[in-house]
């Protein structure tokens, strides 16, 4: 799939939702909403869903056969500078590929897979918090403390909703894809974390309801 990005701006999932089985006080698993004595709504979100098993599950089988690849260039690297190790790279002759070039192939793959380690260890333990103050709001997704925080004003965001964006393929295709954002006024997009279909649906009623932009259902 190549980089072209394509915004849809008049395809979008209403922000209304179904109330009759909604209710504020009452959110899904693995959500809580706290208010604080300073009026602060805080909202609270484990990232852990199905998501995160096949998450895992590429994860293992990437890593497990980049690490043997890995391992083969460690070894002739070792074999080359004449170090010691519990295991040999394969016979390094004339017709052998150069060793930085080896290197050089394999990072990618590399990286790539310490990429979908993070994002396992994040669908696992990772977590969300949405704050909305009387003068500011923020939302935190990461593990732990770690993470980036996005800051905005409550009063200036227009609607949380399900934005849809396609991306041209490399054949010349497009594919739709939905994220779930708070929109602000001015056109800004603050990217919710992803926690499925359930959990954003209630989410979504909550934000809504306590920015006063609750809408009746259509």
């Amino acid at each position: 799939m190549s980089n072209d990005y394509t915004k849809n701006s008049t395809a979008r999932a209403s922000s209304s939702v179904p109330r009759d089985d909604l209710h504020i006080d009452h959110p899904p698993r693995g959500i809580t909403m706290e208010r604080a004595p300073d009026g602060t709504t805080v909202f609270k979100a484990r990232k852990f869903g199905a998501a995160a098993f096949g998450m895992l599950f590429f994860t293992v089988f990437w890593n497990g056969i980049t690490s043997v690849f890995v391992c083969i260039a460690i070894g002739m690297t070792a074999d080359k500078f004449g170090w010691n190790l519990p295991f040999k790279g394969v016979d390094w002759n004339e017709n052998a590929p150069p060793l930085w070039g080896m290197w050089l192939f394999l990072t990618p793959f590399i990286l790539v897979g310490i990429g979908t380690l993070f994002a396992a260890i994040y669908n696992f333990i990772g977590r969300a918090e949405i704050r909305l103050g009387a003068d500011e709001g923020s939302v935190f997704a990461g593990i732990g403390s770690l993470g980036r925080t996005q800051r905005f004003a409550p009063q200036s965001v227009k609607a949380v909703e399900w934005s849809q964006y396609q991306t041209r393929g490399s054949k010349g295709g497009t594919h739709t894809h939905t994220r779930f954002i708070i929109e602000m006024k001015n056109g800004r997009e603050i990217k919710l974390p992803s926690l499925g279909k359930l959990r954003e649906t209630w989410l979504c009623f909550a934000l809504n309801k306590v920015l006063g932009l609750d809408k009746p259902p259509q």
